[in-house]
């Protein structure tokens, strides 16, 4: 086996583990992701044909990913997974949640998220909602926060954003939903950056590590970085806010994540 060849194959099992451990939680079982594997891979098959300006055929696909012609243009034809619905609604809901912290017309006189009334012209949570949720309905939206423990309706009836951050709490479809957007965001970060011909044009991937932290010192430390991390990510989302555009033909979807990975948990 070649040097690349083992690299890739290391690289597929590092992918693999983590990701195979939560399918086999939640009942998926090898023929099902097979399955599935199959049709990305025809799918990605025709794209990468694109990109590389070869012809879109059933026969360059088939010799593209080693699948015969007669189950490619089987797959080619079944019905393309959707996976644009909850991308959709869970950047709408970061959408509300951030515009919550960052208008003035949710803001009080501290700068603070203020307790909105449900309804209202102008500053209520409907208005929010309307503003920085595209068509998503107000009582979906308003269920959605509950469930996930952002919001609660406090004793005057108002509502009150209880948690800035937002990760679904007693929903396990919405945190796998989580799991497929942010693994894919950040696979497509270093793809990108294996891809391109400059440097200039790389996406930001850094990470720091170190393999002997005393065990003792954790607590801190993660105290430390939810903090710092947690308030770099509301100044990034603060500057995205101020340069959205209205206009869909001059804007583009960006993203900036931070994570936190323990190699072995022993404490």
């Amino acid at each position: 086996m070649s040097l690349v060849s083992e690299v890739i194959q290391t690289t597929i099992i590092r992918i693999l583990k983590p990701l195979i451990r939560v399918l086999l939680r939640n009942g998926i079982a090898y023929g099902t992701f097979a399955d599935i594997a199959r049709k990305v891979y025809v799918d990605s098959g025709f794209e990468e044909a694109r990109r590389q300006g070869q012809k879109q055929t059933v026969s360059n696909v088939s010799i593209l990913t080693g699948i015969n012609r007669k189950e490619v243009k089987r797959l080619k034809e079944a019905l393309a997974f959707n996976t644009d619905d909850s991308l959709r609604k869970f950047n709408r809901i970061v959408r509300v949640i951030a515009g919550w912290q960052h208008d003035e017309d949710f803001l009080d006189e501290d700068h603070e998220p203020r307790d909105l009334l449900l309804e209202g012209k102008k500053g209520s949570f409907s208005d929010l909602v309307k503003r920085y949720s595209g068509d998503m309905p107000v009582v979906a939206m308003l269920n959605a926060l509950i469930d996930s423990g952002n919001i609660k309706i406090i004793d005057n009836g108002n509502i009150q954003l209880t948690n800035l951050n937002y990760l679904p709490s007693s929903d396990s479809d919405k945190k796998l939903n989580i799991l497929g957007i942010d693994t894919a965001e950040l696979i497509k970060t270093i793809d990108h950056n294996l891809l391109i011909k400059h440097t200039e044009d790389a996406w930001f991937q850094r990470k720091a590590s170190n393999t002997q932290v005393k065990i003792d010192a954790l607590p801190k430390i993660k105290q430390r970085i939810n903090k710092k991390a947690q308030q770099l990510l509301e100044d990034i989302d603060a500057e995205f806010s101020q340069n959205e555009s209205s206009n869909k033909d001059d804007c583009v979807a960006v993203s900036l994540g931070i994570y936190f990975n323990q190699l072995n948990e022993k404490s």
